[in-house]
């Protein structure tokens, strides 16, 4: 069982729970904070990466056990354009611990338009899960 950062599509407890075929609540999320980054906008996408920023901070969740098959469907829900790397995020009570973050690939085009969570709900979540549903990441 690993623990992995999540920073974007996969804090909203319903993408999470198409993704990893149970609630997310099942994970022990925790909220955190991976110091060093900022979220942005993949260019012409709803989806955000993260991009190194000294002054940065990026708050998401920790979450816990997951499973060698939830692991497998987080790889490829996050495709060939991410790779696994391991962080150190700081949990809200202080803590620090060593995680999975998915950082995306160099070769990804990234916008410097900041990705905000309840933004991304109000504006672009319908129109996301609507191409995750159909296989395809808009």
């Amino acid at each position: 069982m690993a623990n992995y950062f999540f920073y974007g599509t996969l804090c909203d407890p319903e993408i999470a729970r198409e993704i990893l075929g149970r609630p997310l609540s099942g994970c022990s999320p925790k909220p955190c904070a991976l110091a060093g980054y900022k979220r942005v906008y993949v260019a012409g996408a709803t989806y955000p990466g993260l991009i190194a920023d000294p002054e940065g901070e990026v708050k998401g969740l920790q979450v816990y056990r997951i499973s060698p098959l939830e692991a497998s469907r987080l790889s490829r829900y996050e495709g060939r354009e991410y790779t696994l790397e391991e962080k150190e995020v700081t949990l809200a009570d202080g803590t620090k611990e060593m995680t999975n973050v998915f950082m995306p690939l160099p070769s990804l085009r990234l916008s410097d338009k900041e990705w905000q969570l309840d933004v991304w709900r109000r504006q672009e979540k319908r129109r996301f899960l609507g191409g995750l549903r159909r296989n395809v990441l808009v």
